[in-house]
């Protein structure tokens, strides 16, 4: 059986939140603080080493020296600096704004101020269909109703459980966050099924975009309003 409830966020994703939702607005303010500051190699060269640079010029060849060791050494910088920015723009705008959905996600899951827990104890095996970049997952949540979940094998730390034979225990507990649906939290607990459901292999990608539309296009974590044994063979009659 599945159930929900509303949840107070935990310390730890709450400061990771505000700290998302700091995000810089301009791109111009992100770009310059990326470019100037010392998370590129050569800011970090030439601002480490214009102090050593320069006093080392001060000592052999006095002030006027040192004016012209500056000057060069800025026109340098300067350089290195506008040729690297050049070709890392369409990757800064990008990586922009990337974070810029995630600031506005945080934003509004800090608004709403809670998570959604879910437990479910599951009374039949879960049904798998693996494809080539993760698994369909599929649970029986009573009153007829099927959970989906959809899980990515790159960084998605179910996907963990799922190798490791995890996600064959009766119970299994979670937390989302309201508006972005980023999970937090997933855990299994409990004894495992005797005898788990053998994973099914969606072979091609014709085939998962006919289950993915003969579900309704669900997204993960989404309950599907028929009962399992239906949306099961559902899919086992598409591959």
């Amino acid at each position: 059986m599945l159930t929900m409830d509303r949840v107070a966020l935990p310390p730890p994703v709450e400061v990771r939140l505000k700290r998302t939702s700091e995000f810089v607005d301009n791109v111009m303010d992100f770009t310059r603080d990326d470019l100037i500051g010392f998370r590129r190699p050569i800011a970090a060269t030439f601002a480490f080493s214009a102090p050593f640079v320069a006093m080392s010029a001060y000592q052999v060849g006095g002030l006027m020296v040192l004016a012209q060791v500056v000057v060069l050494y800025s026109l340098c910088a300067a350089a290195g600096i506008y040729l690297v920015g050049r070709n890392l723009w369409p990757q800064l705008v990008e990586e922009f704004e990337h974070r810029t959905i995630q600031k506005r996600r945080a934003i509004a899951d800090l608004k709403c101020g809670f998570g959604e827990a879910g437990f479910i104890n599951l009374q039949r095996a879960p049904f798998f269909f693996e494809h080539e970049h993760g698994v369909l997952v599929l649970a029986d949540a009573g009153d007829f109703r099927t959970l989906f979940l959809s899980i990515e094998n790159d960084d998605d730390p179910r996907w963990d459980l799922y190798q490791q034979g995890e996600m064959v225990r009766h119970i299994w507990r979670w937390m989302r966050l309201p508006v972005s649906r980023e999970l937090v939290q997933f855990s299994t607990e409990a004894s495992k099924f005797a005898r788990p459901n053998e994973p099914m292999k969606i072979q091609s990608i014709e085939v998962w975009e006919a289950v993915n539309v003969a579900l309704g296009e669900p997204l993960d974590g989404a309950v599907i309003h028929k009962p399992f044994p239906e949306v099961a063979d559902q899919i086992s009659r598409l591959l």
